[in-house]
């Protein structure tokens, strides 16, 4: 059965103008999603359960911000933002059904959907915005004060204009919550409550939700999977799992009960660079890689699903971002090699950021120079050296870390969202990761070297749910999304 029709008998959220998602000023904004952001349409009869791979860790201290893929995929489930950003990019319903733009773009009003409840039954109120938003407020950079207007409506007052709704709405550090029930988790207002944090399913942490509002909706049991072999789980019962290995991807093309679907493209890889930190803070030159070259990059070099970075880039955005300094006493360039700099730095884990490190590093060996070669050499000043110098290196996450704040290497691989909600908010994060990213004088923009941007691919069993894909590379199961809506 296809979503359209779906909706249909589900009766959730009165969809009342189903243009309208993603206007300006809206009244009355689309459901959820667009049909166009379905992975696998719905059954007539949805399976009784089902177990979702997740490659990370969760952390109970993180609810409800996400700090990981798979963090975001279980608090989609449990959590309601005002808004959300479908797989087109798109700003729709949420939590709020309409909202309207006030005060040449300060002031935001949105109206809470009629019968919103948290998991405990009690209704969601503008006032639970406005205390569920205290410390997020804190730490994101739109945001000047929330207020309530009225028992369903919420004034949110921004630190400067905004001629469309402010994307940033849709992160999870925005999600409404009450404080934590029995379980020690926060209670949202979410389609899923959690029903048992910490039990065991093939020998892994398994973190079991149900319908919040009753009636009968697939259980889903989130399977924490880290350190498994993908396809063995895939033969042992796993029904959904999110992966970039291409090996997987290519193993699930061939079981006929299984379908593979890519998801947005949602993280890019960059290379910052403490030689092109020296020349742009000496006033020199640099150059840019274009996006031909960077086709070849993640055509020639990467064992996944990449392309070159395409543009329009998000610190590209932030020269109206109030504040982009480091924190104390990390600022500084560093103005001198050290005995590890000749290093590109990445995390061992990450094969994506090795195949880059190593191809940056081949590159800069080339003789004769390529027109890439010639390309990159340009973007990354020192890298063409007399002798086979620079070498790529893979570090634990923390080493990763460590060497960032101390910007001791040569450059480094990391990984940045291709599309975040709030960029002067991952500017700010970027920058505290790697302090020497604020050097006085130097802009912002001009520090990130984009290579390829990546995505996932979904691989989900056949014929037992439906799911749809958002904005930010994460699947959702289509029952939980529209349950009791």
């Amino acid at each position: 059965m296809r979503l359209s029709v779906l909706l249909a008998a589900i009766g959730a959220v009165a969809l009342v103008a189903m243009a309208a998602c993603g206007k300006r000023s809206l009244m009355k904004p689309a459901s959820l999603f667009t049909p166009r952001c379905e992975i696998l349409p719905a059954p007539a009869h949805s399976a009784d359960s089902i177990t979702v791979a997740m490659p990370d860790v969760v952390e109970l201290g993180r609810v409800p911000w996400a700090g990981n893929a798979s963090e975001r995929l279980l608090f989609r489930h449990l959590y309601e933002t005002l808004i959300t950003v479908d797989c087109l990019d798109q700003v729709c319903a949420g939590l709020a059904v309409s909202w309207k733009r006030g005060e040449g773009g300060r002031r935001w009003t949105f109206e809470l959907r009629e019968g919103a409840l948290f998991w405990d039954g009690t209704s969601v109120t503008a006032g639970d915005v406005v205390t569920s938003w205290q410390d997020a407020m804190t730490l994101h950079t739109v945001i000047d004060s929330v207020g309530v207007a009225g028992g369903r409506r919420v004034h949110v007052y921004l630190k400067q204009p905004h001629d469309e709704v402010p994307r940033a709405l849709s992160a999870s550090v925005f999600a409404v919550t009450k404080a934590a029930d029995d379980s020690g988790w926060l209670v949202g207002s979410g389609p899923y409550r959690i029903v048992s944090p910490n039990s065991y399913r093939m020998g892994k942490r398994t973190i079991t939700v149900r319908s919040a509002l009753g009636g009968r909706r697939v259980i889903i049991r989130f399977m924490e999977t880290s350190l498994v072999d993908a396809r063995d789980l895939l033969e042992r019962g796993i029904d959904v799992m999110v992966t970039s290995d291409p090996s997987v991807i290519e193993y699930s093309s061939g079981r006929p009960q299984f379908v593979t679907v890519e998801l947005p493209w949602d993280r890019t890889y960059v290379l910052l660079s403490t030689s092109r930190m020296r020349a742009l803070a000496g006033g020199g030159t640099v150059g840019t890689i274009s996006s031909h070259v960077l086709d070849g990059v993640a055509q020639n070099a990467v064992r996944g699903d990449a392309r070159g970075h395409v543009p329009p880039s998000w610190w590209e955005e932030v020269s109206r971002c109030l504040d982009l300094s480091a924190p104390a006493g990390r600022s500084a360039v560093p103005m001198a090699d050290h005995a590890s700099s000749d290093r590109i730095v990445y995390d061992v884990k990450d094969p994506i950021a090795r195949d880059l490190a190593e191809r940056v590093v081949a590159l800069g060996a080339t003789d004769p120079v390529s027109a890439e070669a010639a390309a990159i050499t340009l973007a990354i000043p020192g890298l063409a050296r007399d002798s086979a110098a620079v070498i790529a290196e893979g570090v634990t996450t923390a080493e990763l870390a460590r060497s960032l704040r101390d910007g001791n290497a040569f450059a480094y691989i990391v990984v940045v969202p291709t599309r975040p909600p709030d960029p002067c908010y991952e500017a700010h994060e970027l920058i505290k990761r790697a302090p020497w990213l604020a050097s006085h004088g130097v802009d912002f923009a001009h520090t990130l070297v984009p290579l390829v941007d990546a995505r996932s691919h979904v691989i989900a069993k056949r014929g037992r749910f439906g799911l749809m894909s958002d904005g930010y590379g994460s699947a959702i199961v289509v029952d939980g999304l529209f349950a009791g809506r």
